[in-house]
């Protein structure tokens, strides 16, 4: 059975930790919520849509091993800390919603390959929204309002609304490069390469 390069993968795992670093990086705090805006969602729909289940939760779990050592990786932070305060109920999502991700998209793409661009890309959208975005939120809110004390309509409104609209735009363009790209993914390749039967060997 075709086997992907171990080498490759770990390649591929971390390019897209050191992509998880970067849109980390990009930060903007809106008003006086206690929750930036970041690029964050839009790395681990990219990550799980290209690299799959395992490989995306390793990447984005192997920058939270080097960030928890005091490496300012997330945000430009480190340390334990991190893990503990009023957004890591985000950041203790992201690996699970990266694996979600990873086992759905590529499948999906395969199934839909040949189909309507328009019907692929709506399908990968919904599932980056439901499992890249929303599913953050749900993890994430009752994290804030228990780190903060904030009720939950004022949770809500710190760190779910104003993140609504600019997560989706992320999750179109996640979405779009997963369609556009779907020939050359490393995810598809891994499955591809799982699914096909052994070729029988010519006896020597």
């Amino acid at each position: 059975m075709p086997t992907v390069s171990p080498l490759r993968r770990i390649v591929f795992i971390a390019l897209f930790a050191a992509l998880f670093v970067v849109f980390s990086a990009v930060q903007i705090q809106i008003g006086i919520s206690p929750v930036p805006f970041t690029l964050q969602t839009m790395a681990v729909a990219i990550a799980g849509s290209f690299l799959g289940a395992r490989d995306s939760f390793l990447s984005i779990a192997l920058v939270y091993g080097l960030a928890a050592t005091g490496l300012p990786l997330i945000r430009f932070q480190g340390g334990l800390s991190l893990f503990v305060g009023h957004t890591a109920g985000f950041l203790w999502v992201f690996p699970l919603c990266a694996l979600l991700i990873g086992l759905i998209v590529p499948r999906l793409l395969v199934r839909l390959s040949g189909r309507s661009p328009v019907l692929t890309f709506l399908a990968v959208f919904a599932v980056l929204e439901l499992l890249g975005s929303l599913l953050a939120y749900v993890v994430g809110i009752p994290w804030l309002m228990q780190a903060t004390g904030l009720s939950f309509a004022e949770a809500m409104a710190a760190g779910c609304y104003p993140f609504l609209l600019p997560d989706l735009l992320k999750n179109v363009v996640a979405a779009g490069a997963a369609v556009a790209l779907s020939a050359y993914l490393p995810s598809l390749r891994l499955l591809r390469a799982a699914d096909r039967p052994d070729r029988p060997t010519a006896a020597a």
